[in-house]
């Protein structure tokens, strides 16, 4: 075969390919749709996945908001029960009584320890 054969027009339209042996462009068009589906779904993929995220993190931040509320309310209840007109409430019911004037114990001179 010259080579004005081989690169005439005419050459490549008539030249035939043999059974299932796909042309180079057509294996190459392909594979480039494989990888652009592969590439869609996995884009499909991650915005799903980023999106179920963000859900997750709103209902979790409104649990935080709720546990705050409760905390807070929590802790208004505890010092009101620890105020001292509870306190003074609560030891009348008990049945205490009111302090009178205190007596102290008066110790002799102080002692000391001698030491070895």
């Amino acid at each position: 075969m010259a080579l004005s054969q081989t690169f005439s027009p005419s050459f490549v339209l008539h030249r035939q390919h043999s059974g299932w042996r796909m042309p180079s462009r057509a294996w190459f068009n392909v594979a480039s749709l494989i990888v652009l589906i592969s590439l869609c779904i996995g884009y499909v993929v991650q915005v799903n996945r980023t999106v179920s995220q963000g859900y997750q993190m709103r209902e979790l931040e409104t649990r935080i908001n709720d546990l705050t509320i409760t905390n807070q309310k929590m802790e208004v209840a505890t010092q009101q029960a620890q105020s001292l007109d509870n306190i003074a409430r609560a030891t009348k019911m008990i049945g205490l009584v009111k302090a009178e004037r205190p007596v102290y114990v008066q110790a002799g001179a102080p002692s000391y320890a001698m030491a070895k």
